[in-house]
């Protein structure tokens, strides 16, 4: 059995919203256009979705160490004053953007917590918004409903709130997968 594959291949992980099997789970993380990783509760890196083009670039030799380990010193002191507030229960999440790269970045911190509360761990996750940001200048999300559009003046839109407006579609904007994007 090669590294890529999951170490029980043929088991079962049963949710209370349904059963996956691990080769799913393993090819939904990689497949879902956001980078996660995981802290557990004593502050070591316990794992990471293995995507292929990876803006934090993470390995295996990295599973187990610390945070002072994987994280620039730069930073150190911010991520652990987040993950202080989460163990405290004074924060659940937090939301940082930056450009990385040349890309728009969202990296979003989430508390991982049990069915009563108590901090498990703390995930992160990491996704490329230039297509979201993308589609938002190009009117993809006026174009679809129209609930936010203005009215043309020459058709006969609803007086109330311009949502019977037919707004004018983007051109090469794929709003359903995103295919269409550079």
């Amino acid at each position: 059995m090669s590294d890529d594959e999951p170490f029980m291949k043929d088991a079962h992980v049963t949710f209370p919203s349904g059963t996956l099997t691990l080769t799913e789970l393993q090819q939904i993380f990689k497949t879902i256009p956001f980078e996660l990783d995981l802290v557990d509760a004593n502050d070591r890196f316990g794992w990471y979705s293995d995507q292929p083009k990876r803006n934090h670039v993470r390995s295996q030799d990295q599973i187990g160490k610390t945070l002072a380990e994987i994280h620039p010193a730069k930073i150190l002191p911010a991520i652990k004053s987040l993950i202080a507030s989460f163990k405290a229960g004074k924060k659940d999440s937090m939301s940082i953007p930056s450009t990385q790269k040349g890309h728009k970045i969202m990296t979003t911190y989430y508390a991982l917590r049990d069915d009563v509360g108590a901090y498990l761990g703390t995930l992160e996750c990491t996704a490329n918004v230039d297509q979201v940001i993308a589609m938002f200048e190009n009117g993809a999300f006026d174009a679809i409903s129209g609930a936010s559009s203005k009215p043309d003046k020459s058709a006969a839109a609803d007086a109330t709130t311009g949502a019977s407006a037919k707004p004018k579609m983007p051109e090469n904007i794929d709003t359903t997968t995103g295919a269409s994007q550079k």
